[in-house]
């Protein structure tokens, strides 16, 4: 778990860095699922509550707000963010979903940057959410005060934090670890002391790594499948003389929206580039490399979302289940090849004098096994409810006229390729 952070605005003790988990059936099992944790005090989201936060080591004889908490109940329609300088060097993104504190968000970052690269993750998932960050007309001190004065008005109307009841032999085992530390650790009280701000932990570093990896990769789903299939089926093989080669989609820099290419050749004596722009889709653009070729440019933006950690298959049930599955359809395709697992690749953090941050023991551990799919376009359709966790990365479409056809062979062969994701 992450290092809550205690901020002081008169009365209200405001924290920021709760670890949130989706609530999922009776909140009464709050308190259980925050003592398995370790958590000192909890909190609760949402009308009904659809999220708890978490925190660890506050003081029992204090009274607590969750940042969170307060600026989600602002807003119970729509998604806000909302980035809050805490202190110099140090900016907050609070985020909120229907009047629920999300998931991925009520983490700090050593600064502006990093700040607003974890909002443009959160705005792969809710495209439509609105930014609001602390004006800093005049002194910076000044509006970071009144960001966080805003937030501990609305403390009348909120409940506080509530404490975590630990069982006796639990309190016995920390008053032990406490005394060893005390003995064996050099300046003991001084690190405990209140006075002094508890240090950025590599937590939200790695999380914003591994949250930005998975971005750059979403997931596809029978949707997103249905939408690129759909795309494929909608582009003309023959248009006003002109005769499709191949046409191929990949994903962007945006990674959601996708560029196709077309390519077409000239099949008639009497067909120029004016009809073929006359004729084409209106979301067409063309071009014309040669006199006999003409090269289509469209967008496409399927279905995608983000990976649901708690809903990946586990490696063994990929193995046995997924793959029997796809060994069931490999009839009515020429090729199905799924590589053996590999582990996700995470570009490692770097503190600021470059050296890497140590990876948090319970960073979620996820592995991808490569996939690639050739056959008929008329087979394609099989596809669909097997991509469950699947992330396509290319698509493409090839017309052979004089191809004979049968289950594994057609005019139209597609092309696919993508990976699957698995819990490890």
């Amino acid at each position: 778990m992450q290092l809550s952070r205690v901020i002081q605005v008169g009365d209200v003790s405001l924290v920021f860095g709760l670890d949130w988990v989706p609530l999922l059936g009776d909140e009464g099992r709050a308190a259980d699922v925050a003592g398995r944790h370790g958590a000192s005090h909890l909190a609760l989201s949402g009308n009904p509550p659809a999220a708890l936060g978490m925190a660890m080591d506050l003081s029992r004889r204090s009274t607590y707000w969750s940042a969170a908490v307060l600026m989600a109940s602002q807003h119970p329609i729509g998604t806000v963010v909302r980035v809050i300088s805490l202190e110099e060097g140090v900016w907050h993104v609070l985020a909120c979903h229907e009047g629920v504190a999300l998931v991925r968000a009520d983490r700090s970052y050593l600064d502006h940057a990093l700040a607003r690269q974890a909002v443009e993750v959160l705005r792969m998932s809710y495209p439509h959410l609105s930014l609001h960050e602390d004006s800093l007309s005049g002194s910076a001190e000044d509006g970071r005060t009144t960001g966080l004065q805003d937030l501990a008005k609305l403390s009348a109307s909120i409940p506080p934090l509530q404490r975590v009841r630990r069982r006796a032999v639990r309190w016995v085992v920390l008053a032990l670890l406490a005394l060893v530390a005390a003995v064996f650790t050099a300046g003991f009280w001084r690190a405990a002391s209140p006075l002094a701000p508890p240090l950025p932990t590599a937590q939200a570093a790695w999380t914003l790594a591994l949250d930005q990896t998975l971005a750059r990769q979403p997931v596809h789903g029978p949707a997103g499948t249905r939408d690129l299939l759909q795309a494929l089926y909608r582009q003309p093989v023959h248009l006003a003389g002109w005769r499709l080669q191949s046409l191929r989609c990949e994903p962007g820099s945006e990674s959601l929206r996708w560029r196709c290419v077309g390519d077409y050749r000239r099949d008639h004596a009497a067909a120029d580039n004016r009809g073929l722009l006359a004729a084409a889709p209106a979301d067409w653009q063309l071009d014309f490399p040669s006199i006999d070729r003409a090269r289509s440019r469209w967008p496409l933006t399927p279905a995608a979302m983000p990976v649901q950690l708690d809903k990946l298959p586990a490696s063994r049930i990929l193995a046995r289940d997924w793959v029997s599955a796809l060994q069931g359809i490999l009839p009515a395709f020429s090729k199905i090849q799924v590589e053996p697992p590999r582990p996700l690749a995470i570009s490692v953090p770097r503190d600021a004098h470059g050296h890497e941050l140590p990876r948090p023991a319970d960073l979620p551990a996820l592995a991808t096994r490569a996939l690639q799919v050739q056959g008929p376009l008329q087979s394609a359709s099989l596809l669909v409810p097997l991509a469950q966790a699947v992330s396509w990365r290319r698509v493409s479409l090839t017309f052979t006229p004089g191809a004979r056809t049968g289950v594994r062979d057609s005019r139209l062969i597609l092309h696919l390729e993508g990976m699957a994701y698995e819990g490890i």
